[in-house]
């Protein structure tokens, strides 16, 4: 799924591409992927608007639209967007597609149909679910040190991993920064966030800020269409089986709440007795 760094670029990509470009036309392919909060079919209510801004927030990607309206999109696991030319194709599984006044087109595909697209009301953030319940910015000044310490002493019974993972206290780090995060700082992805010693703490809270201007940097530096899922400087997310890039260890795969983590057994030993010894398999 796009993460943190992914949206940034896009963000950054569209504000330069389209702000200011009015909406000319609205073709609908794939309506469960539409909450319409307004008192106007879809097409209707976005034929005209002019695009103002673009901003994320956590997962969400906000289209500020003149006529006070915001369009929010959350692409969930498989969804793209694609700001398409005349000369492209789509990029397949088409849900929505918003013609412009210069001839391009911003599309919307997901092969799984789980993206959603709000169409809201300027603000009327509460009928999106999660929306307004993210945590703390990691990149905003007021994620200090300090303010981290205070955060993890309130979810000591966590592992580590759901622990940074969860956007309500953390906004918002998706599962491959996730495992790029604990790989940087040494920290096996099981472990309880209260039996991280002080120091590993503040290494935790630097590999956050360290990875994250990391990725947001390599994916910048891609130069990629905003369609694609930028992750060759991974180190350790969806690596399984290769060398580890410090030691040279397997990488290792687990299961963590259902979700798949990779890591290096050998620089992020268990801190406690599991099921599975990697050292030893």
């Amino acid at each position: 799924m796009p993460e943190l760094p992914d949206l940034l670029y896009l963000q950054k990509y569209l504000r330069k591409k389209i702000s200011n470009s009015t909406i000319t036309n609205v073709r609908v392919k794939q309506p469960v992927v539409l909450r319409v909060a307004v008192n106007k079919p879809y097409e209707q209510a976005l034929m005209g608007k002019r695009i103002m801004d673009v901003a994320v927030n956590g997962p969400f990607i906000r289209f500020e639209l003149t006529g006070a309206l915001d369009l929010v999109i959350n692409l969930m696991v498989m969804g793209k967007l694609q700001l398409q030319d005349g000369k492209e194709k789509s990029q397949g599984y088409l849900c929505f597609s918003l013609s412009l006044n210069d001839g391009r087109a911003l599309n919307l595909c997901d092969e799984q149909k789980m993206a959603k697209a709000y169409l809201v009301h300027r603000g009327d953030f509460g009928l999106i679910p999660k929306y307004s319940a993210q945590g703390t910015d990691i990149l905003s000044p007021e994620f200090t040190p300090e303010q981290f310490k205070t955060i993890a002493s309130k979810h000591t019974r966590k592992q580590v991993r759901v622990f940074i993972n969860d956007h309500s206290i953390l906004s918002a780090i998706g599962n491959a920064y996730a495992d790029e995060i604990l790989f940087d700082a040494k920290i096996h992805p099981k472990t309880f966030v209260g039996k991280l010693p002080h120091q590993e703490l503040a290494a935790l809270y630097s590999s956050i800020r360290s990875v994250m201007d990391w990725g947001i940097r390599k994916v910048e530096e891609a130069q990629q269409p905003i369609h694609v899922k930028v992750r060759d400087h991974m180190k350790v997310r969806g690596r399984l089986g290769k060398p580890c890039p410090r030691c040279s260890t397997t990488i290792r795969r687990e299961g963590v709440h259902s979700y798949d983590v990779f890591f290096c057994p050998t620089c992020q030993p268990a801190s406690r007795k599991l099921f599975l010894d990697w050292t030893r398999t």
